[in-house]
């Protein structure tokens, strides 16, 4: 049974580091019980050394938000997958559609990403999506095969089981409502059988499928119950201790 999983990347909401240090310590502290979801945050680099720190000992992870697509080099501004292991990340976030947008990634380097992060024992999240004229004029699971395709291509059996898949169509990041429930969990299926078409029955039985995209302790209880939404990845409603703590709960399906 695939185990339950709930982080929050930050993104630059959080851009004190101080601020960053009380919200991991206050989430860590509002979830000290929980033993059956995976939880992991995602602050800018310059907070991880920190937020490492006052997460250690807990049952709350970290990761980064990008990594290099290179070990080493003459890559002015990335941050190499080594440095991140040594900073303890467990989670690396990649392809993000914001990445893929403003800072044009493609998938070829989102793929050796994901390759770098196993490589180097971490655990890759990543990111595929359509947008809302993908979806109009329906043809949104074009361009998610190509991703899924691209973020899985050279992995051996092993390394697939690893990686985390996050579907956050674009159209519904940032937004008011996240994406109906129903229509995630036919998206999360379509995902899972085209992971089972390529790569076989159980590989797709046990890669992880999370969903991310205006997530928040309402719609994450509807999100939840369904067969095929393994987690779920928040945004700008998990910078609140009390949300994410509700945003676990909706995962274990504890809700009051």
């Amino acid at each position: 049974m695939r185990r339950k999983i709930v982080g929050s990347s930050w993104k630059t909401h959080i851009y004190s580091i101080y601020e960053g240090k009380k919200l991991a310590k206050e989430i860590s502290e509002s979830v000290k019980d929980v033993d059956d979801v995976d939880m992991f945050l995602l602050p800018t680099f310059p907070m991880i050394p920190l937020i490492s720190t006052t997460l250690a000992n807990t049952n709350v992870s970290w990761g980064a938000q990008n990594i290099s697509f290179a070990e080493k080099g003459a890559y002015t501004g990335e941050v190499p997958p080594q440095v991140l292991r040594e900073l303890g990340c467990k989670y690396i976030e990649i392809g993000h559609a914001e990445r893929r947008t403003y800072f044009n990634e493609t998938n070829m380097t989102i793929n050796k990403k994901v390759k770098l992060a196993l490589n180097h024992g971490m655990i890759p999240i990543v990111c595929t999506g359509e947008t809302a004229e993908d979806k109009e004029q329906n043809i949104g699971k074009i361009r998610l095969t190509t991703e899924l395709m691209w973020m899985l291509d050279g992995l051996d059996e092993e390394d697939m089981r690893k990686v985390i898949i996050a579907y956050e169509p674009i159209w519904a990041i940032g937004q008011t409502e996240a994406a109906d429930e129903n229509y995630v969990e036919d998206i999360h299926v379509f995902l899972r059988n085209r992971v089972e078409k390529e790569y076989g029955k159980e590989i797709a039985e046990n890669i992880t499928i999370i969903y991310g995209g205006s997530v928040d302790p309402e719609n994450a209880v509807k999100l939840m119950s369904k067969d095929n939404i393994d987690g779920l990845f928040v945004g700008r409603f998990g910078l609140k201790a009390e949300n994410f703590r509700k945003i676990v709960d909706a995962a274990r399906g504890k809700v009051e």
